[in-house]
């Protein structure tokens, strides 16, 4: 799409949208930076960048089709608790747009990196400000809003990492800021530079000659000229012509007075400077509102690195939730974050790892998973150690059975296993149950449940059922004899009962805390079978949490089906949510490498140092995401998703955080 309009030359608007470069990982940012250098070096003729920021209305938010029962209630505490975030805590989405000649620049399109999108014509920059202007010295009024530009002077004065424009573009404010960029050809740009350095070295001789003290200004100056030589000398990149203007909105003239004062004191930090555009605030609007292609402000000579720092690209947040979870916000940019799991075009697997010291929000966070697959009518079921899903699950119309208390729906192994699964697996229930068995005892207790079986028929046929074959042979006696003790009474509610679990018509949670320590792993094991069973035969999406994963890491039972889980889940529409307290119990065994592998995405809160130096060492962490690690407060974590390493703040609508939060809080 053209400009529309007659200039110089006509230009082709493109919309990019690209990871926030200060969320990747170092290899990550060096790469876009590199991109982008390497694409600038290829221009011939000038083009613009624009990033336009705009407040999000804080009006009604649909995100999802209206659902029925508790999930309907679910859609809508969260639209209300999104639409009153907004009101609260404005939100603004950023939009990066390149204006390119259409004339021929050596280029058809943006940088090669993998992780840029760029959308050819796809709609215009949106309107800071409309209606008839009238021009004051220092600002503009237009549509009732008071606009006020601003050019850069100076850039920075320290050492800068790509993205460091953040500093601009992070205030949470309306404005429009364009990048005019010219291209310099490498005999030109020599001449020029040379002709600099003979006048500032003549200002230099002329200030020594009055006894003048050297001017640190003009020292800098002639460090920066003799470096761009270099850099042209050595054909390590290009020079270019650098012209940067800003336009901030505001509804009253404090407002653009206060946004232009955020705007300075962030770049000042930097040793850069800003200055009003005085007297030429309507050039100036005219330029970032790329109706002008001709600055008349000040500009700067940068080589191509230089420029490929100063470029933020940054996440287009479009508002599209369909499918997705709302975890809270972006500490940095305060977005929404929403994670769609089972975005097939994104993520390799839908399983999500989480892990994080005690006291750090996992619990809640786990709580907050499950509420919003139910939102999504995604099924769930949730391994509960400590039982601390009860509530929320039961709020929702799920079930929530609590092992060391009278359950409604059995875990029968002779059910629930498939019959050429069902001889080793109860064996190995028996030998949870009574000790190690020799393999004779294994022997006895296969043919057992084979005999139990065949006699069954299309019946129901329970451990007990097995003991008239077990007596029929010295060894088998004695397995006999342990095993009665555990088929009658509380424990045999739990061992000797039939029933293939509970249905899951919402959610599903099965709490282990009030279970004998003796019991839980044959408890774990028969949870096992159910929840596995269930994974492959229920139809549609469906979500497997499990909680404090770590305090059942020695469970041979649970450390399998988290292993299997973690690898084939994703073959039936599936996600395994675990959640530990120990990076050593992700990667310090042969299970948990397999769930950190088969996890495409992470969630890391606070860290002891010498956990958070194993997590950056497992997941290419740099020094300042790792100290982050250490200093997380309570429900912030780190979201890994592919090479992207974004800060959050944990948040969950009232209605969810009553739920939530009857023992533990955000």
């Amino acid at each position: 799409m053209t400009s529309g309009r007659e200039d110089d030359r006509r230009e082709i608007i493109w919309r990019t949208k690209a990871p926030d470069i200060l969320d990747l990982v170092a290899p990550e940012r060096r790469k876009l930076a590199g991109d982008l250098a390497t694409w600038l070096e290829q221009l011939r003729l000038p083009v613009r960048f624009l990033i336009c920021s705009r407040r999000e209305p804080a009006g009604p938010i649909s995100v999802s089709p209206s659902p029925v029962g508790p999930a309907r209630d679910l859609q809508r505490a969260l639209e209300a608790h999104l639409a009153e975030g907004m009101r609260q805590r404005p939100t603004f989405r950023r939009q990066v747009f390149v204006a390119v000649p259409s004339t021929g620049n050596g280029i058809d399109g943006g940088p090669a990196a993998s992780s840029t999108v760029w959308f050819k014509g796809e709609g215009r920059p949106p309107a800071l400000a409309e209606g008839p202007w009238r021009e004051h010295p220092t600002m503009l009024r237009a549509g009732g809003r008071w606009l006020t530009s601003l050019w850069l002077e100076r850039l920075p004065g320290v050492e800068v990492a790509p993205g460091w424009l953040w500093s601009l573009v992070g205030v949470p404010g309306e404005f429009d800021l364009v990048l005019n960029v010219w291209p310099r050809a490498d005999g030109e740009a020599d001449r020029s530079l040379r002709r600099r350095m003979l006048g500032l070295r003549a200002r230099e001789l002329a200030a020594g000659q009055r006894g003048e003290d050297g001017d640190p200004r003009l020292q800098a100056a002639l460090a920066s000229a003799s470096r761009l030589r270099e850099v042209l000398a050595r054909s390590e990149g290009k020079l270019f012509d650098l012209a940067l203007t800003v336009t901030v909105a505001g509804d009253s003239p404090g407002e653009a007075r206060q946004l232009v004062h955020h705007l300075r004191s962030g770049m000042a930090a930097l040793r850069a400077a800003l200055v009003p555009a005085w007297c030429d605030q309507g050039p100036a609007r005219l330029q970032t509102g790329l109706l002008a292609t001709q600055p008349s402000g000040p500009r700067r000579v940068v080589q191509s690195a230089e420029l490929a720092s100063l470029w933020p690209w940054l996440d287009d947040w479009d508002g599209k939730t369909a499918g997705a979870v709302n975890l809270g916000r972006h500490l940095r940019t305060a977005a929404p974050v929403w994670l769609n799991l089972h975005d097939a075009a994104v993520l390799p697997n839908a399983n999500l790892g989480v892990v994080a010291a005690s006291g750090s929000g996992k619990s809640y966070l786990g709580g907050l998973l499950g509420l919003e697959a139910v939102r999504l009518g995604v099924r769930t079921v949730v391994l509960d150690p400590e039982n601390e899903h009860r509530r929320w699950c039961e709020a929702v119309g799920g079930q929530y059975l609590s092992l060391g208390e009278s359950i409604p729906s059995g875990f029968n192994l002779l059910e629930m296993a498939e019959p050429g699964e069902a001889p080793s697996a109860v064996a190995e229930l028996v030998s949870l149950l009574c000790g190690q068995l020799s393999p004779a005892e294994v022997g006895q207790v296969a043919d057992a449940v084979r005999w139990t079986l065949s006699r069954a028929g299309t019946g129901t046929a329970v451990l007990s059922d097995c003991l008239p074959r077990l007596r029929q042979s010295e060894v088998g006696e004695a397995v006999a004899h342990r095993l009665l003790p555990w088929l009658d009474g509380t424990p045999g509610a739990l061992f000797n009962c039939p029933g293939r679990g509970p249905a899951v018509v919402t959610a599903a949670a099965v709490g282990l805390r009030e279970l004998p320590a003796a019991w839980v792993p044959a408890a774990t094991l028969l949870v096992s079978h159910w929840l596995w069973s269930w994974i492959r035969t229920q139809p549609g999406r469906k979500q497997a949490i499990v909680d404090e994963a770590g305090l059942l890491a020695d469970n041979a039972p649970l450390q399998r089906l988290m292993a299997h889980l973690a690898r084939r889940i994703r073959k039936y529409q599936g996600s395994l949510v675990f959640l530990s307290q120990s990076a050593g119990d992700l990667l310090g065994s042969a299970p948990g490498e397999v769930m950190a592998v088969n996890s495409a995405t992470m969630l890391l809160g606070s860290q002891h140092p010498a956990a958070a130096v194993r997590l950056q060492q497992g997941f290419l962490l740099d020094d300042t995401q790792r100290q982050w690690l250490e200093r997380a407060g309570r429900g912030q974590f780190l979201l890994l998703l592919g090479s992207r390493r974004s800060p959050i703040q944990i948040e969950a609508p009232a209605r969810y955080h009553l739920l939530l939060s009857a023992e533990h809080g955000p």
